[in-house]
């Protein structure tokens, strides 16, 4: 990528010998297309297309909520052209070749610059509750102890659907959270827990846990 800072091609826009050229925070770019290579048809390429194909339909899970906003303020500060490509990014790997999540800790949900408290820390519970505990931080400003824990969760039967469990009422000043998960039909939850504040706009790095709901 270049920035294209004079001459005829400043204010153009898409593609243009062999390069596609954007704009973004005032500014234009260049990136080179992609060559043919020869392997459309290979097992590499075909393994790498079921992983893209993957991270693509669970991205249709969360764009339309407020997760994204995570996204496209973390790609913007990573000078990434968008949140969407940011999030297959950091989540492609978490899928292997046969259209199947083959790591559910690699996945990752929010990214941000909110700290995640000291100690957080899953506990034994019984089937159907997830039990996390955490350092409490009296000494850090009113607002921040205000941030509320927030939940997306993956069931088993239903990989490629996160259920966004938002108004839990917890905060970091309570240092304890005890929910219940229960889905019909699913013996499994993956959940992925981060603090936000109350604009919804902010937030801490999602953290991976996982329960036995039966």
């Amino acid at each position: 990528m270049v920035e294209i800072k004079s001459g005829l091609l400043k204010d153009a826009h898409g593609r243009h010998d062999g390069m596609v050229i954007y704009h973004k925070r005032g500014k234009t770019f260049g990136r080179k297309l992609p060559s043919y290579d020869g392997n459309v048809d290979s097992p590499i390429r075909a393994r790498q297309n079921a992983r893209l194909s993957s991270v693509v339909t669970l991205y249709q899970s969360v764009k339309n909520t407020f997760l994204v906003y995570s996204w496209n303020r973390e790609a913007n500060n990573r000078d990434i052209s968008s949140g969407y490509n940011l999030f297959v990014k950091e989540n492609i790997n978490a899928f292997d070749t046969d259209y199947n999540v083959g790591d559910f800790a690699l996945l990752k949900f929010t990214l941000g610059d909110l700290q995640t408290p000291f100690q957080f820390r899953q506990q034994e519970a019984p089937e159907g509750i997830l039990s996390i505990t955490w350092d409490t931080a009296p000494w850090i400003c009113d607002r921040r102890n205000k941030d509320e824990l927030v939940l997306a969760v993956i069931y088993d039967n239903e990989p490629f659907r996160v259920q966004i469990i938002e108004n839990t009422g917890i905060t970091r000043n309570d240092g304890i959270a005890n929910i219940l998960l229960d889905q019909t039909n699913a013996t499994e939850a993956h959940i992925y827990t981060f603090f936000t504040n109350a604009d919804r706009d902010s937030f801490s790095n999602s953290l991976y846990y996982k329960i036995k709901l039966k």
